[in-house]
């Protein structure tokens, strides 16, 4: 009988023993899956693709020693995800990360999870022309719609690719790669796909740098090298002036004169426009408080601008102290800060419309919705991107163009203003087509105050 009940208990602990070992088997598989994938879309988490990655370029000399990064940026899905229902942005990215397995599966390589947005993929095996196949393949399938709960949804990617040994030996070397050929994606705008160069990397270390002086440039207390010309904005008839657009010159202590397009690109991409237009509007607004009663001051707003919840007590605050009517002022935006933010925006613009201060849409002609729009936004002047009227004398489709945009702002009555005329046979077709105001080098240049302050005095 003692035996028979030693029997059933070490039967019993034995059973015990071998559930708490399954036990701690299955967690520990659970704690090494947490530890290498990805909770939410089940793809490798950023440090297994590294380690496994190291482990490929660790093999020995006479194995396959060729491959490619790269890094897939999920452009907008923060707005995405902000207007999608609850639990949609997470299937979103779980349809994503299906697609990258189906690919990586395909090509014998791995993808990971490196990022809210963000994803990485390593393929052996590869190389240039074949880093530019997989990239083609990855942007191709990526692009196509999601269907989320019955409804199509269009995302837009960007693919910087790098391979190795040509652009890194290591891990980190590559993920650098790849996010350096990102950055010409960003700056272009819509989908696509670049490798790596490394003129890039160059080109990238120069705007650091660059980038820096800038933030130096802004905490000197009299912004020193910074300075403001004008360039008339002129009746298309009589050659009169009825304002001026203020434009950005940084006079750089090594480098010199900085291309104003430069600039301003990397205030924007810095996020150091909000300090500078600030800046830029009390010097223009003081400036031209000088002017004669019937000019105007032209001043550019960005998005980063528009997005500051000071912004109309920051110019009711300008024209405060430099007693610059508001009707003087001008500010010119462009479509783009319609894009996010459409209701929170028109209601700045018209806060600053009843204010007096007026309202002009720039490059107007570029927008993929302006035609749409231009009804229903609050705008008492529309300026024609001088990319129409530089072909005025050559192209007789850009003369339609021009006229059919001249045709609906006048049906609108909506003044407008044509930029970039440099030649008498522009300035004539326009006035053919009932353009009354005009701005360009054919009616003057951009110059310093001191020389608009001349002509200022002059028509005094």
């Amino acid at each position: 009988m003692r035996e028979s009940y030693l029997l059933a208990l070490c039967l019993t602990l034995g059973g015990a023993l071998a559930a708490i070992s399954l036990l701690f088997v299955r967690r520990e598989r659970a704690l090494r899956r947490r530890l290498t994938r990805d909770e939410l879309t089940g793809l490798l988490s950023q440090q297994e693709l590294h380690r496994r990655a190291r482990a490929w370029l660790g093999k020995p000399q006479g194995a396959a020693r060729q491959g490619a990064f790269f890094l897939i940026s999920f452009e907008h899905y923060a707005q995405i995800s902000a207007m999608l229902r609850a639990g949609e942005d997470q299937a979103l990215l779980v349809l994503v990360a299906d697609r990258l397995s189906l690919i990586t599966r395909t090509l014998g390589g791995m993808a990971a999870r490196t990022g809210t947005d963000a994803f990485t993929v390593c393929v052996p095996e590869v190389d240039e022309q074949g880093a530019a196949q997989v990239s083609a393949k990855l942007l191709e399938d990526l692009s196509a719609p999601y269907d989320l709960g019955g409804r199509p949804l269009i995302a837009v990617f960007r693919i910087g690719a790098a391979l190795y040994p040509e652009h890194g030996r290591s891990v980190e070397e590559l993920q650098r790669c790849v996010q350096v050929a990102l950055v010409p994606l960003k700056e272009r705008g819509g989908p696509g796909w670049n490798l790596f160069d490394f003129r890039l990397l160059a080109r990238q270390r120069d705007q650091q740098g660059l980038e820096n002086d800038l933030r130096l440039a802004l905490t000197t207390p009299a912004m020193e090298q910074f300075e403001l010309y004008y360039q008339p904005v002129c009746d298309s008839g009589t050659g009169v002036v009825q304002g001026c657009e203020a434009l950005l010159r940084w006079h750089h202590p090594e480098l010199g004169s900085v291309s104003p397009a430069v600039t301003i690109e990397l205030a924007e991409r810095s996020g150091l426009i909000v300090p500078l237009g600030a800046w830029i509007l009390e010097r223009a607004c003081s400036q031209a408080a000088l002017w004669p009663s019937a000019w105007r001051v032209h001043v550019n707003l960005s998005v980063k601008q528009m997005n500051e919840d000071g912004l109309v007590q920051l110019v009711t605050d300008v024209l405060a102290s430099t007693r610059l009517a508001p009707r003087k002022l001008v500010l010119e935006i462009t479509e783009s800060i319609f894009i996010l933010h459409y209701e929170r925006h028109v209601k700045i613009l018209n806060t600053l419309r009843d204010k007096g201060i007026g309202v002009a849409l720039d490059d107007f002609g570029c927008g993929y919705s302006s035609l749409n729009h231009l009804r229903h936004l609050p705008i008492d002047w529309v300026k024609i991107d001088r990319s129409f009227i530089s072909a005025l004398e050559s192209d007789a489709g850009s003369r339609e163009v021009v006229s059919a945009l001249f045709g609906l702002c006048q049906a609108m009555h909506l003044p407008v203003v044509a930029e970039g005329v440099e030649t008498e046979g522009q300035r004539e077709i326009l006035k053919s087509l009932g353009c009354r105001v005009m701005q360009g080098f054919l009616l003057g240049r951009p110059a310093p105050a001191s020389e608009i302050q001349a002509l200022a005095s002059a028509v005094s």
